[in-house]
């Protein structure tokens, strides 16, 4: 349709690198130990066993049982698929078999409905359906013999069946029903007229099929159906599926017949029936031609909507190329044209109150995200809403060939007015909150904007290849669809998703920065901070960060996890200037420059020095500012050698302190700890000297550090002593080799 603050960061193994020093990596020869793990095999292993992960820190309770706000005279009714799970659970409808006549002037439906049933639950004897209470049910038979129902609310009844069923049997219950049907929601069934023309059509989202016809109504049960609509011969009809045959009836009547063999959802099989100027175009890929089909108003039949209308085979090429192969490509794609203000994408035919290009995008997208893969419950709708807004953006990307500049034009103006609220749907007893704009359709689409660039092209069209994959035709909640982008991507997301989805906001930042040189090597400091409100969480990202030399522009790419941290990395020659996520890949609520708050000092390089035989003599430490050091402050201890003893020379000229032994060091394996009582000579503030700090991409480990002032360098090395007549006759640095303990 178209209308927290953690306290637990990803970390990585650190990677050794294979000897530059100061370019991001330790020398060959050295280390870093302690590095910690993931998180992401636990939560695999919990939903590799079928359980919803359940986390405080998120909290992701279901809103079970939520009660619907009355619309339209409505009592308070559950909504679907919040039920007891055993009535969700015990059955399965395999096909339904609509045949009823709509009376345009009367604003009346009557006729039958078949619901074919498996059961997939031990010893079944009741059955329940959704059906109004406007209505009259004359006849109720299951396999032929007449059955008795009970009214549990004024949507719902209970069947009694007439016998027991085990799993695995099937059943067919036939339901006659005729009234005046009462609307609901957005307008589940509506009789109205259009240029003086009587119109009827119907829109069911989210929960509100049983105003038209009785049915399961359950987003996790989807069946096929069989669609028979009797109207005058002035009228067309269109729904799901392909047309099996018009059969005039006499009596200024005739029975159009539909028939889909897809598995569809009760909220997304549909009609609208008026005097429709019908046309037709093919969408021709790979070994498959399909008809698109249009409805629309004869007074809207234009050249200007012609040629609208005329950008959806593109569109269903552009999308095919994005997600994998329309995928009711056996059948149909069409547009009805209704009344209502929007868009609704009913299965294989939209209905659609005009035929702007972003409205046909954004309907036809949900083709696979929506109706394709169905978000089993309405906490989950962004699964729906957000694909198919984000498919908006992408279709105006790739419409001629590629262009980023288009994406980012149109994601700028798909902005959420508010961020204050989540993408995950906590509270499901108001329709308006379960497709907001803001929540369900915008945020939503820059989360998934957000991720790409997370993740990058490749991986996430493979995430969404790998998605329908496992949920085609099927339906799935937002744990799963993580579970998915987890085993595509290869490392746990829990940090993006717990905050873009299932939490409130979305960051603001404040930067400023400095460059200085030291012994020839130039360092930029990035001071920056995340500013948004208080009950906002704090927003882990990798920030693209642009610095520019002249009209040359150079990518950092930085890892931001703290409120307020210093960020430091080395650059080829001073910069004329830097900009934060230029091109807008993070949904944030402002971005200003600041003033440069000093940071504290990182290490920047560490090397071994050798002598001729290849015997390591001495060991440097490289600090990006100047710095108090004392022999106390570090010390390396020997595995088999234990403690040894050093001394500290600190040139402050070149900001290098130089640890001296006594002698080469013996054969052996040393972890050697650079404390942070290291302290910046200016402001005092501690070493930020971690090496096990979490990264962005292969980065390196140097500089050190987590952005905050505190934190030891921890990092081990090997040692082997080279006996007299054994030295490296072209004095080869090769005497270490880097071991994990």
């Amino acid at each position: 349709m178209s209308r927290l603050n953690m306290n637990w960061r990803p970390m990585l193994a650190v990677v050794v690198g294979c000897g530059l020093v100061g370019g991001g990596a330790l020398s060959a020869q050295f280390e870093a130990v302690d590095a910690a793990p993931t998180a992401r095999e636990r939560l695999l292993k919990l939903l590799n066993a079928g359980k919803r992960v359940e986390e405080d820190g998120c909290a992701r309770a279901r809103a079970a049982m939520a009660k619907v706000a009355p619309l339209d005279g409505l009592s308070l009714l559950p909504p679907p698929g919040e039920e007891p799970l055993d009535f969700v659970s015990e059955t399965d409808v395999l096909h339904y078999s609509l045949d009823i006549e709509v009376d345009l002037v009367g604003k009346w439906i009557g006729g039958s409905n078949v619901m074919t049933v498996r059961v997939v639950e031990p010893a079944v004897s009741t059955f329940e359906i959704r059906v109004s209470d406007a209505f009259a049910l004359p006849a109720l038979a299951v396999n032929g013999n007449a059955v008795s129902y009970s009214r549990t609310d004024s949507a719902t009844i209970e069947v009694t069946l007439d016998r027991t069923y085990g799993v695995g049997e099937e059943f067919d219950l036939y339901i006659e029903y005729a009234g005046n049907p009462k609307n609901g929601g957005f307008g589940s069934i509506e009789f109205t007229t259009h240029n003086g023309h009587p119109i009827a059509w119907t829109l069911s989202e989210a929960w509100y099929a049983y105003t038209w016809w009785p049915a399961k109504d359950v987003n996790t049960d989807k069946a096929t159906a069989d669609l028979r609509f009797t109207v005058p011969t002035d009228f067309a009809v269109a729904s799901q599926g392909l047309l099996q045959s018009i059969t005039d009836l006499g009596n200024g009547k005739h029975q159009y017949h539909w028939k889909t063999d897809y598995q569809t959802a009760t909220y997304l099989f549909s009609f609208a029936i008026t005097n429709y100027t019908e046309f037709s175009d093919s969408f021709v890929y790979d070994n498959y031609t399909m008809p698109v089909d249009f409805f629309i108003f004869a007074e809207d039949d234009n050249s200007n909507n012609r040629a609208l209308l005329g950008k959806l085979v593109p569109m269903l090429g552009v999308m095919s190329d994005l997600y994998g192969i329309y995928p009711f490509v056996n059948e149909k794609y069409g547009i009805a044209q209704f009344e209502w203000g929007g868009g609704m994408e009913h299965q294989t035919i939209t209905s659609q109150s005009s035929f702007s290009e972003w409205l046909s995008a954004h309907e036809l997208g949900h083709s696979w995200f929506g109706d394709m893969i169905t978000c089993a419950t309405w906490h989950d709708i962004w699964l729906n809403e957000g694909f198919a807004t984000y498919s908006e953006a992408l279709w105006m990307e790739f419409r001629n060939g590629q262009n980023q500049g288009a994406l980012h034009s149109y994601m700028d103006g798909r902005r959420p007015r508010s961020v204050n609220g989540s993408c995950y749907v906590y509270d499901i007893s108001s329709m308006n909150r379960i497709f907001s704009g803001d929540f369900s359709y915008r945020k939503p689409a820059w989360v998934l904007h957000g991720l790409r660039h997370v993740v990058g092209d490749d991986v996430f069209f493979d995430i969404i290849a790998a998605y329908r994959a496992k949920y085609e035709y099927g339906s799935a909640i937002t744990d799963e669809l993580i579970a998915v982008a987890e085993d595509v991507w290869g490392d746990d997301l829990n940090w993006f998703f717990d905050t873009w989805i299932y939490g409130i906001g979305a960051p603001e930042y404040r930067y400023a920065w400095e460059q200085n040189t030291v012994n020839g090597r130039t360092f930029v400091e990035v001071y920056l901070q995340q500013t948004q409100s208080g009950s906002y969480p704090n927003f882990p990202m990798p920030m693209d960060v642009v610095t520019r030399v002249g009209s040359a522009e150079t990518l950092q790419v930085v890892w931001n996890d703290e409120d307020a941290e210093h960020l430091l990395f080395e650059v080829a020659e001073p910069i004329d200037g830097l900009t934060l996520d230029p091109d807008e890949w993070i949904l944030e609520t402002g971005k200003s420059v600041g003033t440069f708050v000093e940071g504290p000092p990182k290490i920047v390089g560490i090397r071994p020095i050798v002598n001729g035989k290849g015997n390591t003599v001495r060991v440097t430490i490289d600090f990006h500012k100047d710095v108090i050091v004392e022999a106390g402050d570090c010390s390396l201890v020997g595995d088999k050698t234990g403690p040894v003893n050093l001394t500290v020379d600190y040139r402050a000229d070149v900001r290098c302190a130089y640890l001296l032994f006594d002698g080469a060091l013996p054969t052996d394996s040393y972890v050697l700890v650079i404390g942070d009582s290291i302290v910046d000579v200016n402001s005092g503030q501690a070493l930020d000297g971690e090496l096990d700090a979490f990264r962005w991409g292969d980065t390196g480990v140097l500089p050190s550090g987590n952005g905050l002032a505190g934190g030891a360098a921890v990092l081990r090395f090997n040692a082997v002593l080279t006996k007299p007549g054994q030295g490296n006759k072209d004095r080869r640095v090769d005497a270490l080799s880097a071991g994990r303990p």
